[in-house]
């Protein structure tokens, strides 16, 4: 492996480079809890009601930042720190970053960070990043405003089906990314898998019953930690 390339992985450039992005995602950020605050301002939420739904939306969103944050130790290892913090920042997938990485660099006939691996082929596999992330960024960009048309033509005036809809669409999200772990990744990954999903439910059990509303708040959390954890048990 060509270790000058990670001198400029970890260059001073590269993360300036890179943190015009991240400042672009914490900006957007911003100004989208700006706006979400005031439109419930105009549709008569209360303060309390709005203060709770930040918090639990802060609080939900530590345990996946915190998984995402263990995980990028492996792509800082082959993208060096930069490059991987802003991607991450903006797609969150680490599984998604090593496969388009180890992709750019198989295009050249190497493997990611092994011998031979410079700094052409690290170029390679950050445009291969770049570019295979384009995708979902440019159809939000340009199609956002339509999807309330397409709401509208799922529910077909019936807004009860709404929250079926969405709710649907996460399970079936959660199961895409979940099932190659659970069907063919190893007993650690499965044990992982259905040792988080019991844990979920058990939290989401107890809580509602005893009317913990913070427990609920930090169920994914917690649930993920224990996945983890109880991964370790089954390597």
């Amino acid at each position: 492996m060509d270790q000058s390339y990670l001198e400029i992985a970890n260059s001073f450039g590269m993360w300036v480079a890179c943190s015009f992005i991240v400042i672009v995602v914490i900006v957007q950020a911003i100004i989208f809890m700006k706006k979400a605050w005031a439109t419930g301002q105009e549709l008569g939420l209360e303060k309390k009601q709005m203060t709770s739904a930040l918090r639990s939306g802060g609080i939900s969103s530590i345990g996946p930042s915190f998984a995402v944050a263990i995980a990028m130790i492996s792509l800082i290892v082959s993208l060096g720190a930069p490059f991987s913090w802003m991607r991450l920042s903006v797609i969150g997938s680490v599984p998604f970053e090593l496969m388009a990485a180890q992709t750019g660099a198989a295009a050249m006939g190497l493997t990611l960070g092994g011998e031979g691996y410079d700094a052409v082929a690290y170029a390679n596999s950050v445009w291969t990043n770049t570019l295979g992330a384009a995708g979902w960024l440019i159809i939000v960009a340009l199609f956002t405003d339509k999807f309330e048309w397409l709401r509208q033509k799922a529910v077909r005036g019936n807004e009860a089906l709404l929250p079926v809809l969405s709710v649907s669409a996460m399970i079936g999200a959660f199961a895409y990314f979940g099932a190659p772990y659970l069907a063919s990744s190893g007993l650690a990954s499965t044990m992982s898998y259905l040792i988080g999903a019991v844990v979920m439910v058990i939290i989401n059990i107890v809580a509602g019953k005893a009317k913990i509303q913070w427990l609920k708040e930090w169920s994914l959390g917690f649930a993920m930690v224990a996945g983890m954890f109880g991964a370790l048990l089954f390597v």
